[in-house]
């Protein structure tokens, strides 16, 4: 026969270990993951600022190749990327006055007070658009969501500007006294063709948003380029067109 005093004890160990058992405390062996840099390959956005950005315009109006080069660094710490703008010549056409050169015209386009823009300039002397100035922009790296505006397409009694792309652009936004699509040798009266201006005669001023178009490629992996082409479908004389800043997202190295 147990006594009940060596029951109690017996009962009252087993009850101590169990509870030891069950109240050992884990410690825990995981730190606190470390939070990862933002790399400087990161997409990153780009502006072509004409007021501020270095461009180097070509060395005379003659110059072969006659390329300007902006380098305009990312927001984020990423390599600086070489923009080139690139004029080639066909038919009859020339350049004229500061083609290719940054203007110290303010407010271009009624853009903003501090805009500034790069000068498409160009003379011809018979009125198709084999007689041409084309601008191939080309970009360091792969570019998406570029942006910028055409500004200063308009008409007088010596020059008709007329102004396409290619590739089209993937959506455009016109003056009300601008019509056209961009399109390359497409002249019609349904205005499916080039930019062009359709307000009155006798051209309008740099800082007027009259003639301007604003551009947007969505670009990608492969878009490293386009070309801008410029031709005259009035009576021949000297014509000028505006480029405002270019902003873009690539890639930072």
């Amino acid at each position: 026969m147990t006594s009940p005093d060596a029951t109690h004890v017996s009962t009252s160990r087993r009850s101590l270990v169990r509870g030891a058992a069950w109240s050992v405390p884990t410690i825990s062996m995981v730190a606190a993951a470390p939070a990862f840099a933002a790399s400087p390959c990161d997409p990153q956005t780009y502006r072509i600022d004409w007021g501020t950005t270095p461009y180097t315009p070509p060395g005379s109006l003659t110059a072969s190749p006659n390329v300007g080069t902006a380098v305009v660094a990312g927001s984020a710490g990423g390599q600086s990327m070489n923009v080139t703008f690139a004029s080639t010549l066909g038919g009859t056409a020339t350049r004229y006055d500061a083609n290719l050169t940054v203007l110290s015209t303010l407010n271009i386009g009624g853009l903003g007070a501090n805009e500034r823009g790069l000068a498409v300039r160009s003379t011809n002397t018979s009125l198709v658009n084999a007689n041409r100035q084309t601008i191939t922009v080309t970009f360091g790296r792969a570019v998406s969501a570029l942006s910028f505006t055409v500004v200063d397409v308009d008409l007088a009694a010596n020059f008709a500007d007329r102004v396409s792309f290619s590739p089209l652009p993937t959506r455009y936004t016109r003056a009300a006294t601008v019509a056209g699509v961009g399109n390359f040798g497409l002249e019609t009266t349904t205005n499916d063709g080039a930019f062009r201006y359709t307000g009155p005669s006798g051209g309008i001023d740099d800082t007027s948003a009259a003639g301007n178009v604003t551009i947007t490629y969505d670009g990608g992996p492969s878009f490293t380029s386009f070309q801008l082409i410029y031709w005259n479908a009035g009576t021949p004389g000297p014509q000028g067109i505006l480029l405002s800043d270019f902003t873009f997202t690539a890639n930072g190295c």
